[in-house]
């Protein structure tokens, strides 16, 4: 019998938010990335249905000195991660960064060290630092199989594991989102905490 693929969905206003920020933060010279968290309720519906992204954990947040041109995160920025989906109930479900041309596939440092080394963990690489307006299918979506194997979705398969969904309330939560991230900045210095959807 054959594993089903695992599945990502991402609200649109929230995966807006993801790309927004992957391109300020990487400044169009620079990799950046964040890890995709969901909750931790048990899985009541068929697990081929996926998991839902409902927070973001950007990289630099977690480890102020990655983002190094590549990303060197290091275990203090582990740590911090493991501290918030503990408090928050969430845990990681895939991870995004950036490349900085059109080439998303992955490179040997990024097979060979996954940010979660566990079978069905979601890697997802975005082009050109995420600088330009992207399209789904310019995505390279990334599942690890554990022991090294990783499976890999380009163009039009891309949707068969990332599904971003734009519901008839995306406008006004991305206003409502940015409104969170701007308080949430300014709140950084003090405890961090992921971004949400919500």
């Amino acid at each position: 019998m054959t594993t089903p693929n695992p599945r990502l969905t991402i609200d649109a206003a929230l995966f807006e938010v993801l790309l927004h920020e992957l391109a300020r933060r990487g400044q169009g010279s620079r990799e950046s990335g964040a890890f995709l968290l969901a909750g931790v309720n048990p899985i009541t519906e068929p697990q081929e249905r996926g998991e839902t992204v409902v927070s973001l954990a950007f990289y630099d947040d977690l480890d102020e000195n990655c983002l190094t041109g590549a990303i060197s995160f290091g275990a203090d920025g582990y740590t911090t991660l493991g501290m918030i989906c503990r408090d928050q109930n969430l845990r990681v479900v895939g991870d995004i960064h950036t490349h900085p041309r059109a080439y998303v596939g992955q490179s040997k440092i990024d097979a060979a060290h996954p940010m979660v080394a566990l079978p069905g963990h979601i890697a997802i690489i975005a082009p050109r630092f995420a600088q330009d307006p992207i399209t789904i299918s310019e995505l390279g979506v990334h599942v690890f199989g554990g022991r090294g194997h990783w499976t890999s979705h380009f163009g039009d398969d891309v949707a068969d594991i990332l599904h971003v969904h734009a519901s008839h309330h995306t406008v006004s939560k991305t206003a409502a989102t940015f409104a969170a991230l701007r308080r949430w900045g300014a709140r950084l210095k003090r405890r961090i905490s992921p971004w949400s959807s919500q």
